[in-house]
């Protein structure tokens, strides 16, 4: 018949034994393994996200101020094909806006004209407000805003929509304006 054994005898006991720690360890590393992971694939994704939000801004305002003249026709080309960058994320989930800015000789900056995808243009003849550093009297710029709601792939419901931005002014390259053809 075995003993029983004291209590102190079996707390010595329970410490020396080994069998199992490295599953217990892994156990107890498991989740936040898994959470470091999750959350640098939703970091590197989300920047990623960024990027082409702020690579299709610029192809608004790159296309666009190569023209000399623009339809409305061919704002929607521009403002698709800036769509397209946005791809393999949600296309719908991308505003996009390209406008022309006047300034006149007294330094006021209006909307010339404003076309947008999924989103509403600006109001034509309204205010608009220049950077100081490249505001210059009786020129005309080309300003695209795209704007983005970023859902993460996991943890969407802790996480939520992430709104991403940008907004790229560039002169005409061909002309002094850019007007736009009915």
């Amino acid at each position: 018949m075995k003993q029983a054994l004291n209590p102190c005898a079996r707390l010595k006991r329970f410490q020396h034994a080994t069998d199992g720690a490295a599953l217990v360890e892994f156990a107890i590393i498991l989740p936040v393994m898994i959470s470091l992971y999750l959350g640098g694939y939703q970091l590197c994704d989300a920047i990623s996200a960024q990027r082409k939000v702020t690579t299709a801004t610029r192809a608004i305002t790159d296309l666009t101020t190569q023209y000399s003249s623009v339809s409305n026709t061919d704002l929607d080309t521009v403002l698709n094909a800036a769509s397209q960058i946005m791809a393999p994320y949600k296309t719908s989930n991308a505003r996009l806006v390209v406008s022309s800015v006047v300034i006149d000789n007294n330094g006021a900056a209006k909307i010339a004209w404003s076309r947008g995808r999924n989103a509403t243009p600006l109001t034509i003849g309204s205010s608009f407000t220049v950077p100081a550093a490249i505001k210059q009297n009786g020129t005309t710029l080309i300003v695209a805003n795209v704007s983005y709601s970023y859902v993460p792939i996991a943890a969407s419901n802790l996480i939520g929509r992430i709104e991403m931005r940008d907004q790229i002014m560039m002169a005409p390259r061909g002309s002094s304006s850019i007007g736009l053809q009915q």
